[in-house]
């Protein structure tokens, strides 16, 4: 008799749900495409590479893409990888649209698991959301107007970060506004997928990290996105997740773009008129 492990899903049916690669099968071209566009993008950008935003570990560190004019919105970026792949200069292609737009955008590294579990992970996030915001006027960015997203894993800690308490960083914390990008936001299922061998996630870190049973200490802006294409798990936790934030924030919506898979939706914001960029420019007040 095959063994539900979570929902009426057996392992097979879990893998298969939250394990993006399996349901898109030219997951290596397309993130040989996103690093060939990402060296282009570097190359001819106004940039400072790798600066470290905290001592505890070489990984933390932050790449910072500089717009044409200072005084500019901040838009935080967290690259995915299941917290135990990739790495910022992947990503940093899709920042191209939004900085040419105006917005001062931070791209980060955490160091990845198994060298460390995801609670640090989600700590390491935190400090360099914290650097981020003590430093954005002395690069030339306006920290009024703060954005934080992040694609798949980023997504998930993206979250994260709307469940944290900012209070320590101002008298007056700031308001950030948050765009979690085909994130998960209930751990438990994951300890079932194949990647748990790297993240080595027991019940106890899962349930403490997932943003589904947190709740945000005070209201802000939140869009949820996910793709249309993308298997119902990744679906159904999205729209699940902004609806048990709902009340408790000052807007949280979820978008669904409609026939993108869970790599291709990151893609969109490379594009100017797409909803993925246009929700990150209404969030970042860039019009």
């Amino acid at each position: 008799m095959t063994e539900i492990l979570f929902r009426d899903m057996d392992a097979e049916t879990i893998e298969r749900e939250y394990n993006p690669r399996l349901s898109v099968p030219d997951w290596a071209d397309i993130f040989a495409r996103w690093e060939r566009k990402s060296a282009d993008f570097t190359k001819h950008a106004d940039t400072r590479l790798d600066i470290a935003y905290a001592d505890t570990r070489p990984e933390e560190c932050l790449d910072i893409f500089y717009p044409a004019a200072a005084g500019g919105p901040v838009l935080f970026f967290i690259h995915g990888g299941y917290w135990r792949a990739m790495d910022k200069s992947l990503y940093n292609f899709c920042l191209e649209t939004l900085v040419a737009a105006g917005a001062l955008a931070v791209s980060i590294n955490y160091t990845l698991c198994p060298a460390v579990r995801l609670t640090e992970i989600v700590a390491q996030t935190r400090r360099a959301v914290a650097w981020t915001w003590r430093n954005a006027e002395a690069h030339g960015g306006d920290r009024s107007r703060f954005v934080i997203t992040g694609h798949s894993a980023g997504g998930h800690l993206t979250a994260m970060m709307a469940a944290t308490d900012w209070s320590d960083l101002d008298d007056d914390p700031p308001e950030f506004a948050y765009v979690p990008i085909s994130g998960l936001f209930d751990l438990k299922p994951l300890r079932h997928v194949s990647v748990n061998k790297e993240v080595r996630m027991d019940t106890a870190e899962a349930e403490a990290n997932s943003p589904m049973r947190l709740s945000p200490p005070r209201p802000a802006a939140m869009s949820v996105l996910v793709g249309g294409a993308e298997t119902a798990e990744f679906n159904r936790q999205s729209e699940e997740f902004a609806a048990a934030w709902q009340d408790r924030m000052v807007t949280t919506e979820v978008q669904a773009t409609p026939g993108d898979h869970h790599f291709s939706i990151i893609e969109n914001m490379t594009i100017p008129e797409s909803p993925v960029t246009a929700t990150l420019r209404r969030h970042l007040g860039l019009g």
